[in-house]
C-alpha cells in the first residue's frame, strides 16, 4: 500500500518541485536599441533628450560607464551578446546583407538555447541581423520559441540601398506583412512584447529579447513623440523607445513578474555619425539625426571609445544594488555567462567562451578581478587590445601602405587625444603581441 500510494504522490510532488524551481528562476528581459551612443540618455548626461524610465531604472539598479561591445557594428556585436564570443569565432565579423550565404552557425549555443535547455520559455521581437537561410539562421532555429521582427535593419531598402529584396515583418519563420511605416516601428515591437508578457505565467520562467531597429537611421517616431524632444528627431525617437519601454515594464508590474525579472538595456555599438551619402538619398535624413557619444572620440565603425562604449543598465531586485555606478570595463560578452550564473544554467558544452561572468561585479558582492585582455574587433580583425588602463591601436591605410600604432592611456586620457607610442615602445611591443596572439587563438 506504501508503495501504491508513494508511486501515485511521486510525480505530483516531483511536479510541485519542478514548478517551484522554476518560480525561483528570474525571468529575463533584455532591450537593445540601434547604433545608440553612450550619452543619448538622461543618466549618461544627455541635457535635451528626456528619459525618465530609464533614468529611474539607473537609481533602482546597477549603470556601468566601462561597458562596451566587442565590436562597432550590427552583426558582430549582436553574435558576441547571444553567444558569449568574439565574433570572429562565427565567422560573422560585418553587419551581413539579405540573402548573404552564412549566418549565426547551427553550433553556436545563444542564451536562448541556453536558457531553453533550463525550463525557459524564449521569444525574440525585434532585428535579428544573423541570417536569414530558412531554416538555419532564423530565430527560432536557434533557441527561440517565438519570433516577431525584421531580419535586418529598415534601411536595407530603396533609395538607401540598391536592393531588389522586400523587407518583410516576420512571425516564426513565416512573412506575416511588409515592413511598416518606420515612425510605427517601435510602437509594434512594444505591443508585441506586452502581448508576450500578457501571456506567461509564474510556472514557467522566460526570456524576452526586444531589439530595437531604432535609433538606427533612418529615425521615425509615432505620434505623440514626433517633435516632442528638444533633442530633435532624433530625440524623439529615443524618448519613444524609453516612454514605450515603461509601457512594457508597467504589464510586468501587473502580471507580478517584476520583483523576479532580470532587466538588462544597452545598445549594439556607438552613433552612425559620418554616415554614408547613401543615407541621406531621402532628402529627409540629416547629419545630426544620430547619437552622442559624450566625451569618447570615435564612433560606430571604429575602435575608439565611441564606437564600443555603450549604456548598459542592469535591474534585478534584491540582488543588484539599486544607484551603484560601476566604472570597471567588462563586455557584451559577460553577458552569457553571467545569466548562466544567476539562472543556474549550465553553460555550454564544448564551445570556448571568451566572456566570463561579472556577477560580483555587478551585485557588488566583492571586488572582481580585472577583465583583461579586451580586444576590439573590426571587421574580424583586433585593431585594439586594452589591458588595465593601458589601450592600443594599430590600423592600416591600405591604399596609402600606411600604418597608424596609436598607444592610449584611458585612466589619463579618456578621450584619447594623446598619442603615447613613441614614448613607450615597451608597452607597444607587449600589447602587440596581445593583438598577434588573438589572430592566432580566434579564427578569421
Amino acid at each position: 500500500m506504501k508503495g501504491s500510494i508513494f508511486s501515485v504522490l511521486l510525480p505530483a510532488l516531483l511536479l510541485f518541485a519542478c514548478r517551484a524551481t522554476a518560480q525561483r528562476q528570474p525571468n529575463v528581459i533584455i532591450v537593445l536599441t540601434d547604433d545608440m551612443g553612450y550619452s543619448d540618455l538622461g543618466t549618461y548626461g544627455n541635457p535635451l533628450i528626456q528619459t525618465p524610465f530609464l533614468d529611474h531604472l539607473a537609481t533602482q539598479g546597477v549603470k556601468a560607464t566601462g561597458y562596451m561591445v566587442t565590436s562597432p557594428s550590427c552583426t558582430p556585436s549582436r553574435v558576441s551578446l547571444l553567444t558569449g564570443r568574439y565574433p570572429s569565432r562565427s565567422q560573422l565579423n560585418f553587419p551581413i546583407p539579405p540573402g548573404y550565404k552564412i549566418g549565426l552557425p547551427d553550433e553556436d549555443v545563444t542564451i536562448a538555447e541556453m536558457l531553453k535547455a533550463v525550463g525557459y520559455n524564449t521569444c525574440m521581437i525585434g532585428k535579428w541581423h544573423l541570417g536569414d537561410i530558412q531554416p538555419y539562421n532564423f530565430p527560432t532555429a536557434q533557441g527561440f520559441d517565438h519570433y516577431y521582427g525584421l531580419l535586418y535593419s529598415h534601411d536595407y531598402r530603396y533609395p538607401y540601398v540598391v536592393t531588389d529584396t522586400t523587407l518583410k515583418m516576420y512571425r516564426d519563420r513565416t512573412p506575416e506583412s511588409n515592413k511598416p511605416a518606420d515612425s510605427s516601428i517601435t510602437s509594434i515591437y512594444t505591443s508585441e512584447a506586452i502581448k508576450y508578457v500578457q501571456q506567461q505565467t509564474k510556472d514557467k520562467p522566460f526570456f524576452l529579447y526586444l531589439a530595437h531597429n531604432m535609433p538606427h537611421l533612418p529615425v521615425a517616431a509615432s505620434g505623440k513623440f514626433s517633435g516632442h524632444s528638444a533633442g530633435g528627431l532624433y530625440g524623439d525617437v529615443v524618448e519613444e523607445i524609453d516612454a514605450r519601454l515603461a509601457d512594457l515594464w508597467k504589464v510586468v508590474e501587473a502580471k507580478g513578474f517584476a520583483d523576479n525579472t532580470i532587466l538588462v538595456f544597452s545598445s549594439d555599438n556607438g552613433p552612425w555619425i559620418d554616415f554614408p551619402a547613401r543615407m541621406a538619398a531621402d532628402s529627409v535624413t540629416k547629419p545630426w539625426h544620430v547619437g552622442s557619444t559624450g566625451i569618447f572620440r570615435g564612433k560606430k565603425g571604429e575602435t575608439y571609445e565611441g564606437g564600443h562604449r555603450v549604456p548598459f543598465i542592469v535591474y534585478w531586485k534584491n540582488h543588484v544594488p539599486a544607484g551603484k555606478v560601476i566604472s570597471e570595463s567588462f563586455t557584451s560578452m559577460d553577458v552569457l555567462p553571467t545569466l548562466a550564473q544567476w539562472t543556474k544554467a549550465p553553460l555550454p558544452k564544448g564551445r570556448t567562451l571568451d566572456g566570463e561572468s561579472v556577477s560580483d561585479l555587478l551585485t557588488g558582492k566583492k571586488a572582481a578581478k580585472v577583465h583583461a585582455p579586451i580586444y576590439y574587433v573590426n571587421y574580424g580583425l583586433p585593431e585594439a587590445v586594452r589591458v588595465g588602463d593601458w589601450k592600443l591601436r594599430i590600423t592600416s591605410d591600405t591604399a596609402k601602405h600606411t600604418q597608424l600604432v596609436e598607444l592610449f592611456n584611458l585612466k589619463q586620457d579618456i578621450r584619447e587625444r594623446t598619442n603615447l607610442a613613441a614614448e613607450n615602445p615597451v608597452k607597444v611591443n607587449e600589447l602587440t603581441a596581445l593583438l598577434k596572439a588573438y589572430t592566432g587563438a580566434v579564427p578569421n
